[in-house]
């Protein structure tokens, strides 16, 4: 009779041989999508940052024209490296203005990396393959 391997060994043996990830870098943040949604009183953001071995975390600040802070995430120790949230705007929104996004990578209490992106508060369909977001 064939010997059965108790499945939670099995996952155990599985994670010590696993090889321990590493970094040739720190991480960086490689890639910032912003699209307004119709109503302009929401944004979906797409965050890509390069790979990581230890988690850091994600802070996102949106700022109106007046340098005034509508909008604030913060996410703690994310686990992948592609982040796509919805950002909910605090105040009304002021269509064709110019916004402003700042993106901040962090770990252990200093700043891996920063990024601002200004974009303006308008509708673009991301399915439309002519129109272009302001991206880093």
């Amino acid at each position: 009779m064939t010997k059965l391997t108790d499945p939670i060994e099995l996952y155990r043996e599985a994670l010590a041989n696993t090889p321990a990830p590493t970094e040739d870098r720190p991480p960086a943040i490689e890639r910032v999508e912003v699209w307004p949604y119709p109503d302009l009183k929401r944004l979906w953001v797409r965050v890509q940052t390069g790979p990581f071995a230890a988690s850091p975390n994600l802070a996102l600040a949106v700022r109106d024209p007046d340098d005034q802070e509508v909008c604030a995430l913060f996410m703690v120790e994310i686990r992948q490296p592609y982040q796509s949230v919805t950002l909910h705007l605090r105040q009304s929104p002021r269509p064709g203005q110019t916004y402003r996004l700042e993106i901040e990578l962090i770990r252990d209490e200093a700043a891996l990396d920063r990024r601002l992106v200004e974009f303006a508060l308008a509708f673009r369909d991301p399915d439309d393959k002519d129109v272009t977001t302001p991206a880093i």
